[in-house]
This record gives structure tokens, sequence and C-alpha cells, in this order.
């Protein structure tokens, strides 16, 4: 980065605590007037990627390599359970937002003790904003040209070197499957022709959605994959949880899969942004049932007129307003075309429609 032309690092009793309490791959804070020093304006959030230590800082590099690509703009780095490392462009402006970055710590820390009071966003509108992914997050041909494509090529090469006991659930939900649909399933040397027909046919079958996830797991922790994500979700996302409300949410590929789409994005870690995922089979029901959005808003202890869904297909949107919610249809490049006299409200980016 050009900007960086000097490092502090710094060990406190903070940075450890600060680092340890957070499970995902970058803090974030806000709602602290000391983010400034550390370029970050005061009503936004400031994100500091963390990463986990090693013996030698040599071996530091390729994590902080990857951290900085994901957070570009990120004032510092967290390394567990070890300190921090300050970027400046100046040796004097390193060692001033080394000063803000520990009194942000201190802060933080000190919100953490028991008794403490922590100031909250109180926000008027919906409490929770519950996300459709393709087409919605994340453009539709990465799912359709990435995803699918990637799980079909990589299913054979799995059956041969995975671990038994996983490839034995992964037959025996595909033998379940095949019961129901009245199919024959011929053992293991069924599955990957399976897969590759149901894929083709975009099935949304359990037994097709956890192998999935088991393929594209895989495909995202050795780099292969990437999730991509509309320029404007992380800033909606971030924006939504900075005003107090929760995001979640709810497709029809498995949670594990939703994770995966949001942890390793090509935007960064945006899983701390979010508090649940849904698929029908945890909502006990298809996307364009209005069952499936009662069981949500139960689940996550809502009145479904406290949620907003955001989805492009007009058969969920009218599900989600049948069961209470309100519903937004998004406009994106590569969606299915709308009829004209469909009702909803529509908008081209999470920044721009009415919460």
């Amino acid at each position: 980065r050009p900007d960086i032309g000097a490092i502090c690092h710094i060990h406190s009793v903070a940075c450890v605590l600060v680092a340890s309490q957070e499970p995902g791959s970058v803090l974030r804070a806000r709602d602290i007037e000391m983010i400034k020093g550390l370029g970050v304006a005061g009503d936004a959030v400031l994100e500091i990627p963390i990463v986990d230590n090693k013996p030698t800082e040599q071996e530091l590099v390729p994590s902080f390599l990857e951290a900085l690509k994901a957070y570009p703009h990120a004032p510092a780095i967290l390394v567990r359970d070890h300190g921090a490392y300050v970027l400046g462009k100046t040796a004097e402006k390193a060692k001033i937002a080394t000063e803000c970055l520990a009194f942000v710590l201190d802060v933080l820390q000190r919100r953490e003790e028991p008794g403490a009071k922590r100031r909250r966003h109180v926000a008027s509108g919906p409490r929770v904003v519950l996300l459709d992914v393709e087409g919605t997050t994340t453009p539709i041909t990465f799912v359709k040209d990435r995803l699918f494509p990637y799980a079909a090529s990589s299913v054979g090469p799995w059956l041969k070197s995975g671990k038994p006991e996983d490839i034995a659930k992964v037959s025996a939900a595909f033998a379940e499957q095949c019961r129901e649909d009245g199919a024959a399933f011929s053992g293991n040397g069924a599955v990957e022709a399976l897969t590759k027909e149901w894929i083709a046919k975009d099935r949304k079958v359990p037994a097709l959605k956890n192998l999935q996830g088991i393929l594209w797991r895989a495909g995202y922790e050795q780099g292969e994959l990437k999730g991509a994500m509309y320029d404007d979700t992380p800033d909606a996302l971030a924006r939504w949880t900075a005003e107090g409300r929760r995001v979640a949410i709810f497709s029809s590929g498995s949670r594990e899969a939703q994770q995966l789409i949001y942890k390793y994005s090509d935007k960064g870690d945006l899983t701390g942004y979010l508090s649940a995922y849904f698929d029908p089979t945890s909502a006990m029901a298809p996307k364009q049932e209005a069952s499936a959005y009662v069981q949500i808003a139960l689940s996550l202890g809502i009145q479904p007129s406290e949620g907003h869904f955001c989805t492009d297909i007009l058969g969920e949107a009218k599900a989600a307003r049948k069961a209470g919610w309100k519903a937004t249809l998004l406009l994106r490049p590569g969606n299915a075309p709308l009829p004209a006299d469909h009702g909803f409200p529509t908008a081209s980016s999470l920044l721009d429609f009415e919460i």
C-alpha cells in the first residue's frame, strides 16, 4: 500500500483481550470518537483484521498480505495472543494512530466488563433485515457460473479422497432422495452422476445442497473460491448493524454454504454482520411458502411486521408479505424480469430502498 511508510508494533493487554473475544477474522467498532484518528469517519465503522500468531514475524507476512487485500483501508492488524501492527504514512502518523488504537481497544475492553452499560443505537423501522443471496447480495452469475460448475467438477475427486464417514452420510441422503423420487439408487457410484444431473436441473433438495456445502468449503479454504458480492453489500450490512438492526440470511442453499460465501467473500469476512442463517430445512418450508417466514420470525424472536425481506424472486416476496413481513424486490443485472403490476417496492441497490 503506497500510504504505508511506517509501522508501529505494540503489545498490550487490551490488544490480546479484545482479539481473543472476537471469534471472527475482523474487529469492528463504532460510536467511539477516537476512531477518527484512525482515518474513519465518526459515523462509520472501524474494521481491523485479526490474524493468528506465528513463531516468527516472517511467517506472519502471508497472513498480513491476505488481510490487507481483504481490508485495503485497514489502519492496523491485530495478532491474536500477541499485539498489533499499526500502519501510518509517516512515523509520526503511525505513532498517533497507535495512541488512538490503544484508546479504542481500552474502551472496547471496558465495555465487556461486568456491569458496563453500552450505548446502543435505537433505529426506527424493522428490527431484522432478512436477505436472499443470489440476485440480492451476490450476482446470480456467481452461483450458476462458478459455484455449480465447481461442485459438478469436484464431486468425483471428493468421492475418491473424502472421509469414508462423510461419503457414507452423503450416499445415504442421496438414497433417501431417490426413494422419495421413486427412482433407483445404485450406491456410491451413482452420487457423481446424480449430482451433475440435479445441478443441471437446479434441484433444491437437501441431499444435493449439503453435498455442495462440503465441496464448496474445500474450495473456499483452499483459495479456489471467493464469494462474489455486489459493491453495496458490505456497506449496507455495516449501515444496518450500526443502526442496531439484526441481519439474517434466507437461501435455498445450506446454512453452511451461506456462511462460507460471506466468510470468504471478495469484500472480506462479512460474517460479523450476520446474526442468523436459514435454509428451507431450518425454516421448515420452501422459500415460496408463508409458513417459512412465520417460522423465521419465531426463531428471531420478532413479530413478522418487525422484519423486512429483500429478494429478487416475486413468489418469495409474496410469501413473506402473506406472513406479515415487509418485502422489497431487487433489480440486479441478470435477474429474471418482473411483471409490471407486481405491487412491491423495488431497488437496484441495498443502499437505495426504504427501510
